[in-house]
C-alpha cells in the first residue's frame, strides 16, 4: 500500500513526456480528449488547428451575378463516430455504436443522421439524451464526409434535403489555403473553388460517368462507371496516372473506395451478374431494376492498392483480395468506411455491409414516393431491407435484419447510451 501512495499522480508527467504522447494522437478529437484529463495535461499540449469551417455556402453552377432565385448551396461535415459503452477496457464482448452527425450552424450543435442516408433523423427514441458528454465514452472518428444541400431563397431559412444531384464530394487536403473541392455531379466530375472570383464550377470530360472520389496519399483518386481508376494531384489537379478497368469485362457496375489500416480500397458490386434485371439509367445517374419480383442477385469483389515493383507504366497497381480478416466494410453513396470486429461478441468480419442504391422502375415511371411512415423515410433503406450484408469468405447475402449484432452497431441506439452518463453537458 506504501508502494502504491509513492507512486507518481497522472498530472505529475513531465511535460516532454505529455507532448510526445501527444504527438501519435491520429486525430483532433483525440487531442481534445487528451487535454480534458486535467489543467496539467492541458497546459503541456497547445490546442489542435481547427479544420475548415462549416457548413460552408458555395455559389451555384453557372455564373448569375444580377439573378434572382438561382441556388446556392451549404456544404456540411458529416462524420461517423464509433462509441464504446463505458467500461470497455474490462469488457469481454466490448460493445459500439455508430452514430452519423451532420454540423449545423449553431457551435457545438449537430443533427443525428440516418446511418444509411443523408437523411435527419426527427424521430429519436425520447430517452435518447440531448447532450453526450464525450468522457464518460470511448469514442472514435470513424470516417469524416460531406452533405451538400441547396439552401432556399430566402436566406433565413433552412436548407432543403440533401440535392440528389450531388453524389459526392471531396476536399483538397491544403483546402484552407487552395479553397478548392471535387464534386461527382450527375455523373460527371466538377472543380469546386471557393475564393469568389468568376463562376466556381469547372467541368471536367463529360463523357465519363463517375461513381466514386478520395482524397488519398495527396491525390484526388477517382472511379468510373466502368472501373477506370484515375489519379490527379490534388493541387494541380493535373492527371498523373490511369489505371483501365479492373473487370474481366468492363460493365456498368456500382463502386466506392474505402480507407481501411491506411490502405484504399475499391470495392465493386458487380451488376454483370444480372445485366438482365439491373441497367445504368444517366438521367438518374443511378442504377435501375427492371419491374418483376425476382430478386437480384449479390455479388460484391474488393481490390487494394499497392505499389507496384519493378520498372512498370503506373506507380500502383490495384490486386483483387478475399480476406479482410477481421475488417468489416461499410459502403453507401454517402459516406462508406471499415471497422474492426475484433472485440465484438458475435460478430466477425470479412464482409461487407451495403446500402442498395437501386431504384424500382415502376417508382420511377410513376414518379411514386414512397410511403411516408412516422420518422419521414429517414429510415426507410432499412426498414424495406434495403440494407444488406455480403459474406466475402462464401459470397451469402441477406437483410442486414437477419444478422442482429451486425444491425445493433447501427440501429436501434443502445440502452447503455442512455444513462444518466450521457445526459450530462457535451
Amino acid at each position: 500500500m506504501a508502494a502504491c501512495r509513492q507512486r507518481s499522480c497522472w498530472s505529475q508527467l513531465p511535460r516532454d513526456l505529455l507532448s510526445c504522447i501527444a504527438q501519435h494522437l491520429d486525430s483532433r478529437l483525440h487531442v481534445l480528449r487528451f487535454r480534458a484529463v486535467c489543467s496539467s495535461w492541458r497546459s503541456s499540449v497547445p490546442l489542435p488547428p481547427k479544420s475548415p469551417s462549416f457548413p460552408k455556402q458555395l455559389g451555384s453552377r453557372g455564373n448569375y451575378p444580377t439573378r434572382k432565385g438561382i441556388p446556392s448551396f451549404l456544404i456540411s461535415r458529416m462524420n461517423v463516430y464509433r462509441i464504446c459503452r463505458p467500461g470497455f477496457e474490462a469488457a469481454s464482448d466490448q460493445k459500439f455504436w455508430f452514430i452519423k452527425v451532420e454540423e449545423t450552424k449553431e457551435p457545438n450543435k449537430f443533427k443525428v443522421l440516418s446511418p444509411f442516408s443523408r437523411h435527419p433523423i426527427k424521430s429519436m427514441p425520447p430517452s435518447f439524451p440531448k447532450e453526450l458528454n464525450l468522457l464518460s465514452f470511448c469514442v472514435e472518428e470513424t470516417v469524416s464526409a460531406f452533405s451538400i444541400r441547396q439552401r432556399r431563397e430566402d436566406p433565413d431559412t433552412d436548407v432543403d434535403d440533401h440535392n440528389p444531384l450531388i453524389r459526392k464530394i471531396t476536399f483538397a487536403s491544403d483546402f484552407i489555403s487552395s479553397r478548392s473541392a471535387v464534386v461527382i455531379s450527375r455523373g460527371n466530375l466538377w472543380r469546386v473553388t471557393s475564393d469568389g472570383n468568376g463562376n466556381p464550377w469547372n467541368k471536367f470530360n463529360s463523357n465519363i460517368k463517375f461513381r466514386d472520389i478520395a482524397n488519398f496519399d495527396g491525390k484526388f483518386v477517382t472511379v468510373d462507371l466502368y472501373g477506370i481508376i484515375s489519379e490527379r494531384d490534388e493541387n494541380t489537379f493535373s492527371l498523373e496516372e490511369v489505371r483501365s478497368t479492373l473487370d474481366q469485362t468492363a460493365s456498368e457496375c456500382e463502386r466506392y473506395f474505402v480507407e481501411s489500416c491506411g490502405h484504399l480500397y475499391l470495392v465493386v458490386r458487380d451488376l454483370y451478374i444480372c445485366s438482365d434485371q439491373v441497367y445504368y439509367y444517366p438521367k438518374i445517374d443511378g442504377f435501375i431494376k427492371e419491374t418483376g419480383d425476382d430478386p437480384v442477385p449479390v455479388k460484391f469483389r474488393v481490390y487494394k492498392r499497392i505499389p507496384c515493383s519493378g520498372d512498370e507504366q503506373n506507380e500502383y497497381d490495384w490486386v483483387e483480395v478475399t480476406d479482410l480478416s477481421d475488417q468489416v466494410f461499410f459502403v453507401s453513396t454517402d459516406c462508406s468506411f471499415s471497422f474492426s470486429t475484433q472485440d465484438s461478441k458475435g460478430c466477425h468480419g470479412n464482409c461487407i455491409i451495403y446500402v442498395d442504391e437501386i431504384t424500382d422502375v415502376e417508382h420511377l415511371e410513376n414518379k411514386e414516393r414512397y410511403e411516408e411512415d412516422d420518422d419521414n423515410n429517414e429510415l426507410w433503406h432499412l426498414k424495406n431491407g434495403r440494407v444488406g450484408l455480403f459474406n466475402l469468405a462464401d459470397q451469402s447475402s441477406g437483410s442486414l435484419a437477419l444478422f442482429p449484432e451486425y444491425l445493433a452497431m447501427f440501429w436501434p441506439p443502445p440502452t447503455w447510451l442512455m444513462g444518466d452518463q450521457a445526459s450530462s453537458s457535451s
